[in-house]
């Protein structure tokens, strides 16, 4: 069980969407809220998740921008009108998320429900994930970062064991 707040409901505009099930992703999770007023469904995904997407992206981007553009010779008319859309997908599936967090925002002053987490899927990561979340969006945005120095940093570690010990 995780506990979520409240929101107001973008329909009747009334504080009553309530959490009623929490299902599980391969990289997130994704709360199903209900309206208790107007009987409005909607899936909203978490802020954190959000931002996990978001830097994802952003490092994505960025490495496959820094590949097009550093290169020997310029890059084509078709190759920067591909990383262009790219860029524009990205924009709009990260955009489309948050404007449903928006539109339906969290009580500031709203009480916290226990939400049933979906237990026909054993996930394997689904503490991190789960704890991530309750974080908020910029600890989403830090998270990968934080996760790539630990995994560098690790391999750095073992790389100097190596090349100093054997």
């Amino acid at each position: 069980m995780e506990m979520s707040k409240i929101r107001q409901c973008a329909q009747c505009h009334q504080p009553r969407l309530v959490p009623v099930s929490r299902k599980m992703q391969i990289y997130n999770s994704i709360v199903h809220y209900k309206c208790g007023n107007c009987n409005t469904e909607v899936d909203i995904t978490p802020p954190a998740s959000i931002g996990v997407a978001t830097t994802v992206g952003i490092l994505a981007l960025g490495f496959w921008g820094w590949i097009l553009l550093r290169g020997s010779g310029s890059p084509d008319f078709i190759a920067l009108l591909l990383y262009g859309a790219v860029g524009l997908v990205f924009f709009w599936m990260t955009l489309a998320p948050l404007a449903v967090n928006y539109r339906n925002p969290a009580l500031k002053d709203g009480e916290t429900i226990q939400v049933p987490v979906d237990s026909g899927n054993a996930h394997i990561a689904r503490k991190p994930i789960l704890w991530i979340e309750s974080l908020g969006y910029f600890a989403g945005m830090i998270a990968p970062l934080i996760f790539i120095v630990c995994v560098l940093g690790g391999a750095a570690l073992v790389g100097y064991i190596n090349f100093t010990y054997f």
